[in-house]
This record gives structure tokens, C-alpha cells and sequence, in this order.
């Protein structure tokens, strides 16, 4: 069979070879009592032959020999390739670009095989069982999970636990018990039971996954083992590339002596949220209303499901080398499932955002809306349905007669950086960031990925963590919104204010203050002609501090306002007229009539003619509301049927904004703990056990 090669079948039937002379393998023949190796494989040619049993040939004649099948069984030596991993589940050869280069044995406490992991180069992992009769099952359906070395970890009473086979094995190496439950994400809480009262070490990855899975399994095993601690070894990823780059025995155990039990603590939300804001300012010059925004929009990522819309951030800039890339790989750090990107295909954009919901990180938007047709139209499809839960954007699929189509959701964080404006449809759903270069002497930090992961991990997991604990809260949340913004920039703000108001402090007012900031500036930006007309006339009105005007009176007062266009209206640069100025106010009803002037009446207008005009298309003059009061997000709403929690201790009273859930010691990387829903207790106290 065309791809499979020689060098494969006898490795994963008889492991690595006896003697290798220039470019052949030797090994023992298993089909007779072979004291000199007599198998020999030649791995350049593809060919192999055993002298003694006078067998030779190509790759399917060698797993016929090895397996003790007929060459012409082709059913059979299928079956056998593809039990060893050498043939894919459709009978396509894996070939050397796939190859097993190990396998970690599972047992029960006797010993006895329950399942192996296999590890594939490139990297990649499956998993099988035996089968009874020689071959194996590539699934672990009906297969009782265990931790890898399990007769050693029951003996043990110091255990290290990591993330995979590798690193258990190094451990072994070093005369250590050391356990692992395959991969992250794996960790159940009948291993925890398992590790009761024993001294447990918790080693994790030196990445986001890594710290993630260390918190986690810390999380279920406090409480029941004897001693808990949780490290990250110092100079590498892991402990296998530790060990490699000069660590011992001895120097891991005085780390493992001087690290300070694992002890979880309260997370203040309030302290986070302020660490995000001073960890974004420190990258990427921004105003505080903006810093502002960006942090509680951050957060809004990991909580999104309890949210109905989500606002985008329009990060845009007059020119070039503003910052606005360095925003999203910031950002990037600190959202939920982060996809930053450039430029995709239209189909691969529209299948991710529908499977994964990322946080979208979309840089070049400039460029994108004005290159490919297809693409520009795909990403506005996204862009204008994907800020409302339930937003579709609707493809064909499918080839020729069965072709069909099918509607895919586009709802998901968004956050858009470009040069210039964005569309007005997109804009009008996002919350403008307009970045500027640093001024000189404005003192910026050098964004440097690999220094500043480690503290950008520590802020995610605990956001997550209090995410997990507050999502209840944040899905029964009714935040007052200011009367300034409009229908749909209030949309936008309702989820931003609710994570505020829940976090409590300075955070309410400081984010309706911002979001006005902000949002004042876009109503600025992008009001009509007939906004900006209706906006100077009442500002005249106020001024004047006058119920009535003339017309012509009206019309020369609006073009001596500077800021405005009314000074030069028409196309001989002329200011407006009193006969132009009626034109512009008839789509709004609102005519000219005559007014009482002392003894004249010359045609104008009253006040009370455009009452209904200013009420209808203009923010009013009022000043930042006051946060919320009973309908606040600081009022927990626990899902009546909730069970346990995986919080422990940790109490919300109806009146207190800032929830209690664990957080980081000072001396370890920080993780997630199990997505539960806070039961309510009758006096309303919201509670979570570990």
C-alpha cells in the first residue's frame, strides 16, 4: 500500500531496533529464537527480509509477517495497521509525517492495562484499549479513567502532579512519585479522593492552559489532601525542559520545601479590575474614560452569556502608529477566547465566529472594507447582525443538488481597529476609541509578550474565576442606563454597567461618566445636519434666554457660530437665510409663523415649536445619573434550582457589591475553578463550598 513505510511497522510492532549498522535496522525476528537480531529493515529502500525464515519484501509484506497474517488477508493486516496507528479509520496510511513515538500505559491498582495515550510526531494524541486479543480499540468507551502510575501514587505518600506522561516520567527519573491525568482539562474529583491525606505538589505549565489546569486541580484538591502546594519551576515551561536545562532531585525538592502552602483568597473584584485598567495604560496611551471602557469590556467577554447584546469597540485612529495593534494584542491577553486576526477568508469568518464565539480581534478594518467585495460584505454581514444574541448571517452550503443553506450565528465580542471611520452601521453599535500617538515626554511601557504573559494569566484567571461566580447575578441585572446615550449605544452599555455596578467602589459612576464621555464625542461625530441644526438652535434659545425669535434673527445668530456650518451655507459661501432655514426645518414640522415682538410681527419661531423636535432627535442637558438603586446588578439572582457550588465560603449579601471567591497566593500562577450556579438561601445570601 502506497505510504506506508517500513521503518513505521516495525517500530510500532517491536519498539526501537536491536543494532543499527550506517543505514540499517536490525531486531529480533518474533516469529523464531533469534539471538543475533536477523530482522533487517531497510529504511531508505523500504524493504526488508529475516535470512533465517527466507522472508523479504515491501512494507504490506512486513506487517503480514509481523502479525502472522496471510498477505492476502488484506482485511485482516488492515485491521493490524490500523490498531498500531498506521493506517487512519478510513484505511489511509499515516506514514512517516504521523508516527507513534511513544505510549503511556493506564492500569488499575493490580497493574492490569486499561487503556494506553499514544503520542504521534507531530505532536498529536490518541487513545486505545485492548481488545482481548492481541489488537486494540482506538476509543476508551466503557473505560474506568485513572491516573497515569497508579499502583506508584497509591504507595506514595508525596506526589507530584503534571501536566502530561513526559513530564511524570521525568519525575520518575528523579526518584519522585509523579502523576498526571493525561492532559489539561482532564482532572476529575474522584482523583482528588484518591490524593486524600497525602502531600501534593502542583506543577504547572508555564502557559495561560498551564496555569489554568494548575488552579483547577489545586481547587479540587483543597481540602482533601494533606498538603497542598502550587508552583511554577523558574526558567521554564515545564518540568521535563526544567530537568533539561540543569534542574535536580535535590534543587526541585527545596523549591517544592520553600513554597508556601497553597491557601486561596477572596478576589476583589474591584482590586482586578483596577490591575486591568493600569495593565492596559501601561502599553498603549489612552485616556482614563477609555482605559475604563476597554477593562469592563474585557470582562464583559468571559460573561457574554449573560448578556442579550454586546458592544463593539471601534478603535480607530487619524493616522498610523497610534496604537491601535498594540490595543488588541493586549487585549488579547485578558479576553475570553481571544481570535486576533487581519484578514480572513468570508467563509472561514463566518464558520469560526458561529463554532468558537472568540472574542473577535479584528486589526486592518480600513483595509478590509475596502478590499475583497466578498469579504467586505461577508465581515459587515457579521459586524451589523452580530452585536444582538440571536444575530444570523445566512450562507449556502453544500454542492450542486444538495446544495441549501444554512444560518450561521454571528454573535460574539468584537473589537475593530482601523484608520479613519467604520461603516455607519458598525459604528452606530460600538463605543468609539479613538487612539493618538504618545505625546512627547508621555512615557509608554515597551510591550514585550513574553515578560508580561505571566501577570496577563494571572488577571484572566481570576476575572474567569469571578465570572463563573457572578454570571447568576449578571443575567437578572436591570443597570439604569443614562438618558444621554442613545437606544442603541444604551444597548451596548447595559452589560458594561452591570459588571460596574456588581464590582461596586468608584466603578458605577466612573463608568457612566466614561461611557457619556465617549459616546457624546460619536453622537458628535456622526449627528445629522438636521441634529446639528436642531442642537444650535436650542442652544441660541438658551443663550438668548428667550420663548420666541424672528427668523432672521434666528438665521444670523446660527452663523455666527463658529463650530458650525451655517456661516457659509451656500455654495457662494453666503451665510444662511431665513427662507433656507425654513426648508431645513420642514421635515420636522416646524414652520415659520408670526411671532409678538413688542409692536412688530415679523414671522419666526417660539420655543415651544420645537419642544417635541429637541425631546425626539437630541440628547437632553442632564447631568451623569446616579448609579442604580434596588434594580442594580448588586442584587444577586440565583437560579432557583441551583445546586452546589464549587466556591467555597464565600458569601453575597443583597447589599454588597463585590462577590467573595477564591483568588491567587502570592507565590503561584492562577486557575479556573468548575462553572457552577450560586444557590440562594432564604435570607438571600448567595453561597459557594469548595
Amino acid at each position: 500500500m502506497k505510504g506506508l513505510l517500513c521503518a513505521d511497522i516495525v517500530r510500532a510492532a517491536l519498539g526501537q531496533p536491536r543494532l543499527q549498522k550506517a543505514q540499517e535496522l536490525f531486531y529480533g525476528c518474533p516469529n523464531h529464537d533469534d539471538h543475533n537480531p536477523s530482522l533487517k529493515v531497510n529504511p531508505k529502500k523500504n524493504l526488508w527480509m529475516c535470512g533465517p525464515c527466507g522472508k523479504s519484501g515491501g512494507p504490506w509484506a512486513l506487517a503480514a509477517f509481523l502479525s502472522g497474517r496471510d498477505p492476502s488477508d488484506k482485511p485482516a493486516v488492515t485491521e493490524w495497521l490500523r490498531e498500531r496507528g498506521l493506517l487512519s479509520p478510513r484505511g489511509e496510511p499515516a506514514g512517516s509525517r504521523s508516527r507513534i513515538v511513544a505510549t503511556y500505559d493506564y492500569t488499575d491498582e493490580r497493574s492490569e492495562m486499561l487503556y494506553q495515550n499514544v503520542r504521534y510526531e507531530p505532536k498529536d494524541f490518541k487513545q486505545r484499549r485492548p481488545n482481548g486479543k492481541g489488537g486494540w480499540v482506538w476509543n476508551l468507551q466503557g473505560v474506568r479513567r485513572v491516573l497515569y502510575c497508579l499502583p506508584k501514587v497509591l504507595a506514595a505518600s508525596d506526589v507530584i502532579i503534571v501536566e502530561g506522561e513526559k513530564d511524570a516520567d521525568t519525575g520518575d527519573t528523579l526518584g519522585l512519585t509523579a502523576t498526571t491525568s493525561g492532559s489539561t482539562g482532564t482532572w476529575r474529583n474522584e482523583f482528588s479522593e484518591i490524593l486524600r491525606g497525602k502531600r501534593v505538589t502542583v506543577i504547572a505549565d508555564a502557559d495561560t492552559a498551564g496555569r489554568k489546569d494548575g488552579w483547577q486541580i489545586a481547587s479540587s484538591l483543597s481540602g482533601k489532601v494533606g498538603c497542598l502546594k502550587l508552583l511554577e519551576l523558574p526558567g521554564a515551561k515545564d518540568l521535563t525542559e526544567w530537568v533539561q536545562r540543569g534542574g535536580t532531585r535535590e534543587a526541585l525538592i527545596n523549591l517544592i520545601q520553600t513554597t508556601p502552602d497553597w491557601n486561596p483568597q477572596s478576589i476583589d473584584a474591584d482590586v482586578v479590575l483596577k490591575d486591568i485598567f493600569n495593565f492596559i495604560r501601561r502599553f498603549v496611551s489612552l485616556s482614563p474614560s477609555q482605559a475604563r471602557v476597554v477593562a469592563l469590556w474585557s470582562v464583559h467577554t468571559h460573561v457574554i452569556d449573560a448578556a442579550d447584546a454586546t458592544p463593539y469597540l471601534a478603535i480607530t485612529s487619524a493616522e498610523k502608529q497610534s496604537g491601535k495593534t498594540r490595543l488588541l494584542e493586549v487585549c488579547e491577553l485578558l479576553v475570553a477566547n481571544p481570535w486576533l486576526t487581519g484578514r480572513v477568508t468570508a467563509a472561514v469568518l463566518i464558520r469560526k465566529v458561529d463554532a468558537e464565539r472568540p472574542s473577535l480581534l479584528l486589526d486592518e478594518s480600513d483595509a478590509a472594507f475596502s478590499g475583497e467585495k466578498e469579504y467586505a460584505e461577508a465581515l459587515r454581514s457579521v459586524l451589523n447582525t452580530g452585536h444582538r444574541r440571536g444575530g444570523k448571517a445566512s450562507c449556502c452550503v453544500g454542492q450542486g443538488a444538495a446544495t441549501t443553506f444554512k444560518d450561521f450565528s454571528t454573535f460574539c465580542p468584537k473589537a475593530i481597529a482601523g484608520i479613519g471611520r467604520l461603516p455607519d452601521t458598525v459604528a452606530d453599535r460600538s463605543i468609539p476609541i479613538r487612539l493618538k500617538r504618545a505625546a512627547r515626554g508621555e512615557h509608554v511601557e515597551r510591550f514585550r509578550r513574553r515578560d508580561v504573559e505571566g501577570q496577563a494569566a494571572k488577571l484572566h484567571v481570576q476575572v474567569e474565576m469571578w465570572s463563573r461566580a457572578t454570571i447568576w447575578n449578571l443575567r437578572g441585572a436591570r443597570p439604569g442606563l443614562p438618558d444621554v446615550l442613545t437606544d442603541r449605544q444604551q444597548d451596548g452599555a447595559e452589560p458594561l454597567l452591570a459588571i460596574a455596578d456588581l464590582v461596586g467602589g468608584e466603578w458605577p459612576q466612573a463608568a457612566r461618566s466614561a461611557l457619556i464621555e465617549l459616546c457624546a464625542e460619536s453622537q458628535a461625530g456622526d449627528e445629522s445636519i438636521g441634529v446639528r441644526l436642531l442642537a444650535d438652535i436650542r442652544d441660541v434659545f438658551k443663550e438668548r434666554a428667550v420663548d420666541r425669535i424672528p427668523s432672521a434673527d434666528l438665521a444670523a445668530a446660527l452663523a455666527e457660530i463658529e463650530t458650525s456650518p451655517w456661516g457659509e451655507w451656500s455654495k457662494s459661501g453666503k451665510p444662511l437665510s431665513a427662507a433656507k432655514l425654513a426648508r431645513l426645518l420642514r421635515p420636522y414640522t416646524i414652520v415659520p409663523h408670526s411671532v409678538r415682538m413688542g409692536e412688530r410681527t415679523p414671522k419666526g419661531y417660539d420655543l415651544n415649536d420645537f419642544q417635541d423636535a429637541f425631546e425626539r432627535y437630541l440628547p437632553p442637558d442632564a447631568p451623569v445619573p446616579p448609579p442604580p438603586g434596588a434594580e442594580s446588578a448588586t442584587t444577586p439572582q440565583a437560579k432557583p434550582d441551583a445546586g452546589s457550588s464549587d466556591f467555597s465560603n464565600c458569601h453575597t449579601e443583597a447589599a454588597v457589591a463585590v462577590p467573595k471567591c477564591e483568588t491567587l497566593n502570592e507565590n503561584g500562577p492562577c486557575g479556573v475553578v468548575a462553572d457552577s450556579e450560586p444557590p440562594a438561601t432564604a435570607n438571600g445570601v448567595v453561597e459557594f463550598e469548595l
